[in-house]
């Protein structure tokens, strides 16, 4: 037999208690609505109706108990006492309202006139229109607009109406009243059931629900306490399924819990290799390209936070020149039929600069989902060491082969010199014995030129060889320039070229240095010849400029020029300039894309090269086809005479009272230089090679005034260093001392205290006037 499934436990309740007190509750206000309203009612209509005819009676028998009084004395006819008592009547029937509730009482007289009210009246002399005959029903009338249940008798020995009414207001308040009692009773029982019923719902069916939801909460939590019950109605059998659901549930709880511990043992160990990897990772999906996964290596490689990376594709990281390589690349390797690491990967970082990386992938699946997991190794600095490397062999390859020609550039020069003795001597002898009209004369003179050009060419070798350089002589690269506009070879060479200008910008205070001004003069006339060859004939400029410059990091170019002050001869044309393949080797001997013979004997740029190298100078070269060449000449400074002629005509101006003052600088001979300069003006100097160090003296000590460089590395730059000091100095003064123009850093100096600034390299008269200057300031 079929077992009966039960109805659902909701709808039984339903069934069981609720529609029967719904019920219940209809039944009483249908049997208190038929049986109880409609009688009450009536019983309270019928208790106003004979009010209202009692107090009109009342009215009535007032007038006949002074009527009967009036003829007791025989006084009908005293018109007087007649109204006299009128008037005590119609006040004794005013006065009769206040026996009963709402009713009120008015005397009117036969022609409708309001004798007396007892209520003001909305008109002053109000007239109603009453029958003259004595009438024991109660009417329903209406005064002046206001609806009145109403009883009036008629007196007719005065010719009175005394008339009891009350509003329609008043007659129903009564009923009202009832009806509200009755209904709030009747509603007071129904909710007196419910309340009942909603004690016994909470009891027996809401508490035990709000346990087990307790409960059921608790289990969330993991807290997998059992119910106890003795009830064996649907409650118990809910809660006896419950107890067996949450012992269920806590077996499972504790093998899921063993699981997720394995779990998270297992994916800390996984975490811990994936940021603590010193590569950087990168998880791709291979269909949309947007990187999933971000480790702590690659967000520091790249600038990137993790939550940023994370919202970028492959293509954000590139650029954009090298995308179809890249994503061609990509694409093979999501396949797993290309190569598993590709080399030199350019990648763009969040401020803008590109490292180069190694990129190592494999596809894998990721929630489902295809993705490339690569492997980022930052190669930049391998890629930077290997150009350099390469740079410094193409660097060591042209010196030694220079050095090589030089060599052999050596030899024959000291062959051909002991050839040419007698070329250039005994010309000048046989001329001596030839009178002047000698056919030889000419010839013989002919022989002469020639050795003698022949010994020029010795002297060029001689220079390529680094033989001939006597690096003894201080001079100026202003007076080589200037005298060498005013030499014959310069005047020779506006012969050949008529139209090319040149344009000359000299430093005023250009420092010496230390040289050969024959050798430095034929330098500027191959450099300016050279230009010539190479600007159009009709319209070329030639630039010759010189400057003081303070070198604070090496300079890679052509050349490295190294750390330290130099006057810099710039020469620039805008010609034809030089070819990537042949800049390298402009320096070389009889390398030239002139016509030999015609322009030069294939020496001249290979003599400039030699003799910056005697003077320990530099050369850098820049040059771009059609546009123009530029030829900048490094050569180291001296301070020697310089500093003697400074000292005769500027001391007693610049001159110190024995102040104390710090030079801090990283570079030994920048220090060297202005504490001899600041000594011999009569300070007392101390030096620091570090900021850090100057931190440490002036926390100890203390000084007049600071010389701070701006740019130290490594450590602390000048305005650093200043601003720790003005911790414990604040009023402290300093100058700022920079190879480099005046920048963001320098000013915020400035602006700190630092007022004066000092272009580097020093001068006697620019380094005394700063200091003179800063020491006087308020």
């Amino acid at each position: 037999m079929k077992k009966e499934t039960p109805a659902p436990f909701q709808k039984r309740i339903l069934l069981s208690i609720l529609l029967p007190v719904l019920a219940v509750g209809i039944v009483i206000c249908l049997v208190s609505t038929t049986l109880i309203t409609a009688p009450i009612f009536d019983d309270i209509q019928a208790r106003i109706d004979s009010e209202l005819k009692h107090a009109s009676n009342m009215a009535l028998q007032i007038c006949e108990n002074h009527l009967n009084y009036l003829l007791d004395l025989r006084l009908e006819d005293d018109r007087e006492m007649n109204n006299a008592l009128k008037i005590e009547a119609a006040k004794e029937i005013k006065a009769i309202t206040s026996r009963f509730k709402g009713i009120q009482m008015m005397v009117v007289s036969g022609d409708g006139r309001v004798l007396e009210a007892s209520e003001a009246l909305a008109e002053a002399k109000p007239h109603l229109s009453l029958v003259k005959q004595k009438l024991d029903d109660i009417r329903n009338l209406s005064f002046w607009g206001n609806p009145v249940r109403t009883h009036y008798l008629y007196f007719p020995f005065w010719d009175w109406y005394v008339v009891g009414y009350i509003h329609e207001k008043d007659y129903q308040a009564p009923l009202v009243m009832a009806r509200r009692i009755i209904y709030t009773g009747t509603f007071g029982v129904l909710a007196a059931i419910w309340l009942v019923l909603l004690v016994v719902v909470r009891n027996l069916i809401s508490t035990p629900l709000r346990r087990l939801a307790n409960a059921t909460r608790k289990v969330a939590d993991g807290d997998f306490s059992l119910l106890s019950t003795s009830r064996k109605d649907e409650i118990g059998q809910v809660v006896d399924t419950f107890n067996t659901m949450v012992g269920g549930l806590e077996r499972k709880n504790r093998e899921v819990s063993d699981l997720i511990g394995a779990l998270k043992e297992s994916e800390k160990r996984y975490r811990d290799i994936f940021n603590g990897a010193s590569e950087g990772i990168l998880v791709a999906e291979v269909a949309t390209k947007r990187f999933r996964y971000a480790n702590p290596a690659i967000c520091r490689m790249l600038g990137y936070p993790a939550a940023t990376l994370t919202a970028m594709h492959v293509q954000d990281i590139h650029p954009k020149e090298d995308l179809p390589r890249i994503l061609a690349n990509f694409g093979q390797q999501a396949r797993g039929n290309g190569k598993s690491m590709v080399s030199d990967i350019p990648c763009t970082c969040r401020d803008g600069s590109v490292i180069f990386v190694d990129i190592k992938a494999t596809p894998v699946v990721f929630d489902g989902v295809g993705c490339n997991l690569g492997f980022f190794t930052d190669v930049t600095a391998r890629r930077a060491a290997s150009a350099e490397r390469k740079e410094l062999e193409n660097r060591l390859h042209r010196s030694e082969k220079m050095e090589a020609i030089g060599l052999l550039a050596g030899g024959v020069a000291h062959d051909l010199n002991n050839i040419l003795s007698g070329l250039v001597s005994y010309p000048e002898l046989l001329l001596m014995d030839l009178p002047e009209e000698s056919p030889l004369h000419g010839p013989i003179r002919t022989i002469e030129n020639s050795g003698k050009r022949a010994a020029a060419i010795v002297q060029d070798l001689l220079t390529l060889a680094r033989r001939g350089v006597a690096v003894s002589q201080v001079t100026n690269l202003n007076r080589i320039v200037t005298d060498y506009l005013q030499s014959p070879e310069h005047e020779k060479l506006k012969t050949y070229h008529p139209n090319a200008v040149i344009d000359v910008d000299l430093e005023d205070s250009l420092l010496d240095i230390k040289g050969s001004p024959i050798h430095l003069s034929k330098t500027v006339m191959n450099l300016v010849s050279n230009a010539a060859e190479a600007t159009d004939p009709a319209k070329g400029v030639i630039t010759l400029s010189t400057r003081n410059q303070y070198v604070d990091r090496p300079i890679r170019g052509y050349d490295e020029v190294k750390e330290g002050d130099y006057a810099v001869l710039t020469v620039t044309d805008d010609g034809i300039g030089i070819a990537a393949e042949d800049l390298k080797r402009v320096f070389e001997p009889f390398y030239s894309k002139k016509v030999m013979g015609r322009s030069g004997t294939g020496l001249g740029m290979a003599v400039v090269w030699g003799t910056v190298k005697d003077h320990n100078g530099y050369i850098d070269v820049v040059s771009i086809q059609n546009r123009g060449s530029t030829f900048e000449l490094y050569f180291p400074v001296t301070h020697e005479i310089r500093m003697a002629d400074a000292e005769t005509r500027l001391v007693k101006d610049f001159a110190g009272n024995g102040q104390t003052i710090l030079v801090v600088d990283d570079i030994p001979d920048q220090r060297e230089i202005a504490t001899r300069i600041l000594t011999r003006l009569g300070y007392a100097v101390e030096s620091a090679a570090s900021g850090e160090a100057a931190i440490e003296y002036m926390q100890s000590g203390g000084a007049d005034l600071l010389i701070l460089d701006m740019i130290m590395d490594p450590g602390m730059d000048g305005l650093d260093t200043y601003r720790q000091i003005l911790k414990f100095h604040p009023n402290q003064k300093a100058i700022i001392a920079s190879g480099f123009s005046e920048n963001d850093r320098v000013r915020e100096a400035q602006r700190l205290g630092a007022r004066q600034y000092v272009k580097k390299p020093y001068t006697l008269e620019s380094i005394g006037m700063a200091v003179k200057t800063e020491l006087n300031s308020g």
